[in-house]
C-alpha cells in the first residue's frame, strides 16, 4: 500500500461489488471493502467457498484451521465448552421473565431452550467434533440444548448440515441463521463461541507517519471496468471514534511509537459484534480463538504501553490467503481469496467491558492444550506413529499447537462472561 494520496491503479474487482462500491459514491474505506470481498452474497469469498469445486479448507481449500487439523485441540474444545454450559445452568426459578417484546420475545428465559452459537462454521469441523464429542460423553444435553451457527455462506451451510447428519438423526438440534439475533431466537444462548471469526472482522487501515492520520480508502474507475484504485485521505468517523476510544486521541505522535511500521489496524466492528452479543445474552460467555495477541495501548497519565516483549505490537498484519499461499496483495482475486488480520485482544477486552462482559482468561492454544493434557496425548501418539502416517501427521501437529513460542504461542484463547 502506498500513502502519498494518490490513487493506485490495481487489478479489478467483481461487477457486482465494484456496483456496490460505485453507489457508495465510488470510494469506501479499506474496511467496507474487505467486507464485500468477503461477504457479497454472490461475488464474496464466503459465497463462493464451500461447494465441491471450491473447497474452503483441507488440502483443495484456501487454509486450514485448529480444529480440522488437530483432533487433540478439537477434544479440549469440547470439554471447556461443556464446562461452559454446566457453568451457566441455573434454576429457572432464578430466571425473570423477559419483557414483552424483548429479545426472547417474552417467554419465560427458563422455559427456553440453552443455545450455544458458533459464529462461522467453515466447514462444520468443529460443531461436528462437538455434537460427537457430546454424544459419546454428555448425552444429557441433546435435551437441553440447540446448536446455532451464524453462517451467510450457502455452501458451507450445506457442508456443516453433511459434517452433523450423523447427530442430527440421533436427535441433536442444528439451527442456521445470518445473525446473531437469528441464532438466538426462541432459545436463551449461554456460550457464544467464535473460531477464527473475529479475524475475519473488518479493518480500518490507518498511517499514523505523518503530522495527521490518513486512512485508507478503495475507489472504483467510473468507466465500468472494475478497476480498483487506493488513496489515503482523512479518516473516516468510524476510525477516529475506534481510535479515540482505544488511545485516548489521534495524534500520530503518540500513536506511531507504538506501531512496527506507522500503520495501525482497526476494528469498530469488534464493537458492533459485542453489542449484538449482549443484545441477545444478558448472561453467559463469548469464547474467542483465534490469531493475534494483546495489543499496546495507552495508560492513562503513562504513555505508551507496549507488549510482554517491550517492542511496539500494533503494525500491518493484513494478508490473503489463496490456495495455502500466503498473499500480500488484498486487491488481487478479490472474492476469491481470504482476507484476514491479527486480532487486537485488548480491543476486544475494551469493548466486552463496555458492553458488561469481564474477562476472565486470556490465554494461548499451548496452554489450553498442556492443560488437557497435551504432553501425554502427544507421547501416546509418537509411540503409535511407527509404522502409521496418520499418527506421525497427528503428533507433527499437535506438537506445533504445544509450542508456545511457535503456532501454540501465536492463537490466543479468550473468555468474556456477562452476569
Amino acid at each position: 500500500m502506498n500513502a502519498d494520496g494518490k490513487v493506485a491503479g490495481g487489478p479489478t474487482v467483481p461487477a457486482g461489488i465494484a456496483r456496490e462500491i460505485a453507489a457508495e459514491g465510488g470510494r469506501v474505506t479499506f474496511a467496507r471493502f474487505m467486507e464485500l470481498a468477503l461477504t457479497h452474497p454472490t461475488e464474496g469469498y464466503y459465497g463462493r467457498t464451500g461447494s465441491r469445486t471450491e473447497p474452503l479448507l483441507g488440502r483443495r481449500g484456501h487454509f486450514s484451521t485448529a480444529p480440522r487439523l488437530s483432533p487433540a485441540f478439537r477434544r479440549a474444545v469440547c470439554r471447556l465448552l461443556g464446562e461452559l454450559v454446566d457453568a451457566s445452568k441455573v434454576d429457572p426459578s432464578e430466571i425473570a421473565a423477559s419483557a414483552a417484546g424483548g429479545p426472547c420475545g417474552g417467554y419465560a428465559l427458563g422455559r427456553l431452550p440453552l443455545a450455544v452459537i458458533e459464529l462461522g462454521g467453515g466447514e462444520g469441523d468443529l460443531v461436528g467434533a462437538v455434537l460427537k464429542d457430546w454424544e459419546e460423553t454428555r448425552a444429557d444435553l441433546r435435551q437441553q440444548l440447540v446448536y446455532s451457527i451464524v453462517e451467510i455462506g450457502k455452501s458451507l451451510r450445506a457442508r456443516q448440515r453433511k459434517a452433523v447428519s450423523g447427530m442430527v438423526a440421533r436427535g441433536w438440534e442444528v439451527r442456521w441463521a445470518d445473525d446473531v439475533a437469528g441464532a438466538a431466537a426462541g432459545t436463551r444462548p449461554v456460550v457464544i463461541v467464535g473460531n477464527e471469526f473475529v479475524d475475519a472482522l473488518p479493518v480500518h487501515m490507518v498511517d499514523v507517519r505523518g503530522p495527521r492520520p490518513l486512512e485508507a480508502w478503495v475507489s472504483v474507475d467510473r468507466d465500468g471496468s472494475g478497476r480498483v484504485g487506493e488513496l489515503w485521505d482523512d479518516l473516516s468517523r468510524e476510525a477516529e471514534a475506534e481510535l479515540r476510544f482505544l488511545f485516548g486521541g489521534a495524534e500520530c505522535d503518540r500513536l506511531h511509537g507504538m506501531t512496527r511500521d506507522g500503520i495501525m489496524e482497526l476494528r469498530p466492528a469488534a464493537r458492533s459484534l459485542m453489542l449484538q452479543v449482549a443484545t441477545i445474552m444478558p448472561e453467559g460467555c463469548l469464547l474467542t480463538i483465534d490469531y493475534g495477541g494483546w495489543f499496546g495501548g495507552v495508560e492513562a497519565g503513562s504513555g505508551c504501553r507496549y507488549g510482554p516483549s517491550g517492542e511496539p505490537t500494533h503494525g500491518r498484519t493484513m494478508r490473503g490467503y489463496f490456495r495455502h499461499q500466503l498473499i500480500t496483495d488484498p486487491y488481487a482475486r478479490v472474492g476469491h481469496q481470504d482476507l484476514t488480520a491479527d486480532v487486537d485482544f485488548r480491543a476486544l477486552d475494551l469493548h466486552g467491558r463496555e458492553n458488561g462482559f469481564e474477562t476472565v482468561l486470556y490465554t494461548s492454544a499451548a496452554a489450553l492444550l498442556l492443560g488437557d493434557g497435551g504432553e501425554e496425548q502427544l507421547r501416546a501418539l509418537r509411540a503409535r506413529a511407527v509404522g502409521s502416517l496418520e499418527a506421525d501427521r497427528e503428533a507433527a501437529i499437535l506438537e506445533a499447537l504445544l509450542d508456545q513460542e511457535g503456532l501454540g504461542g501465536s492463537f490466543k484463547v479468550m473468555l468474556q462472561v456477562r452476569e
